[in-house]
């Protein structure tokens, strides 16, 4: 069969998340439970290497870090792709309850730690420079896009991401229902408009198609692709508007402000 080269894909190993936030992409603001088995993720790494080749395979949650075999995981996910930079996405809260030396293992490496609590960015600071503070050599530089904010520490094989995100787009209308936007409007506006997610061994076009159709089977008509199926379509459409994306709203007048202290909710800091 086929493999298929594409930039990115994001893995989902968690479902539970430490914060609650407004309008989040994989619905932690809704009572997400569990994780991934590792018989689940091998499975998956296994059905999945012979079709996709990723540039980065981001590992995704929920927060990756609350998997209880999180480095299993990635030496699974590792083994499979190998030549893959893998990225972790974490809000940093759990670095702390991991020795920083053993990030360096698992290079090409990137970690994406994104602040959600501006009062709380002085904690998570403290946990990257554990890990910086282990090699020297690093670049630092900063990029601003839109309202998003990003400091970036790199060095060869590694790279640290610090994100600041401007205002939010939530996926879902009133009552968890879906907006009948234009799709075309709708990913003009989109946040992922080009981030497949792998999701339970199926793969789907973005993370709130696959979390929302978890959530609520049926809440679009859409269903993701397997792995022995023709991926041709799929592929093609990476980046591109499809009538899917009519569930999400098409205008910005539903932004909302990400960092408000009422709208992230830290469940627990260990």
């Amino acid at each position: 069969m086929t493999i298929y080269k594409i930039n990115r894909l994001d893995f989902n190993i968690t479902y539970a998340c430490n914060l609650a936030c407004k309008g989040c992409i994989s619905l932690s603001d809704f009572d997400r439970r569990g994780v991934e088995s590792l018989q689940s993720i091998q499975i998956q790494c296994d059905n999945w290497h012979e079709r996709l080749q990723p540039r980065i395979i981001a590992l995704f949650g929920g927060e990756p870090l609350m998997h209880p075999h999180i480095h299993d995981v990635i030496e699974k996910i590792r083994q499979s792709w190998p030549e893959a930079t893998l990225r972790l996405i974490t809000n940093g809260y759990l670095l702390k309850k991991h020795d920083p030396e053993i990030w360096f293992n698992y290079e090409p490496l990137e970690i994406q730690v994104s602040i959600h609590r501006q009062d709380h960015e002085a904690i998570i600071t403290e946990q990257i420079k554990r890990i910086i503070e282990c090699r020297s050599g690093w670049k630092t530089s900063k990029t601003t896009d839109g309202g998003h904010k990003q400091l970036q520490l790199s060095r060869e094989g590694f790279k640290i991401y610090k994100s600041k995100f401007g205002n939010f787009v939530i996926p879902y209308n009133t009552g968890l229902t879906p907006f009948n936007s234009d799709p075309k409007g709708a990913h003009s506006i989109c946040g992922s408009p080009a981030t497949p997610v792998l999701y339970k061994n199926r793969l789907y076009k973005c993370p709130p198609i696959a979390n929302l159709l978890d959530m609520k089977p049926g809440y679009v008509d859409y269903a993701g692709v397997g792995h022995n199926e023709d991926l041709d379509e799929f592929v093609n459409g990476i980046g591109k508007p499809e009538n899917v994306c009519a569930m999400c709203p098409e205008s910005r007048k539903h932004n909302f402000d990400h960092y408000a202290e009422e709208n992230v909710h830290v469940k627990s800091f260990s």
